[in-house]
């Protein structure tokens, strides 16, 4: 991490002032746990083709849910595929991209209408789950 730690003096306190309650679920847990985060539903830019030089911008947004966390709230690294409740709307984590200093951004998908939240069976390595057969 370097001489400074960013995840007490720079990340911790912005959690404490712009994050919310969260319930965290992992396969690998068995339990939901609460934590805290700071949350964006916000629309973005998409630039299909990328920037590309000489050519219009397309002007195409899309909605990115996604949340800044501090990873040393997590008791099991997050990862693709967890459940996360945030104002009563359950999401799926699709991507989690830790930043170097203590923090990670985890990108979204809504998951509320799916059946069968968490893989049910034998969770084996992460993300990885074993169909018990009789």
């Amino acid at each position: 991490m370097g001489p400074v730690d960013f995840d007490k003096l720079v990340i911790g306190p912005c959690n404490d002032v712009f994050g919310e309650a969260v319930q965290y679920q992992s396969a690998l847990l068995g339990k939901t746990i609460t934590l805290s985060g700071i949350f964006d539903d916000g629309y973005r830019a998409i630039s299909p083709l990328g920037d590309l030089p000489g050519q219009s911008p397309t002007h195409i947004t899309g909605s990115d849910a996604r949340i800044g966390v501090r990873l040393s709230l997590f008791p099991v690294p997050p990862a693709q595929g967890d459940l996360l409740t945030i104002r009563g709307r359950v999401w799926r984590i699709r991507e989690v991209q830790p930043d170097s200093h203590g923090g990670a951004h985890i990108e979204l998908n809504a998951a509320d209408g799916e059946n069968d939240a968490l893989p049910c069976g034998i969770t084996g390595g992460r993300g990885q789950t074993a169909v018990r057969r009789n």
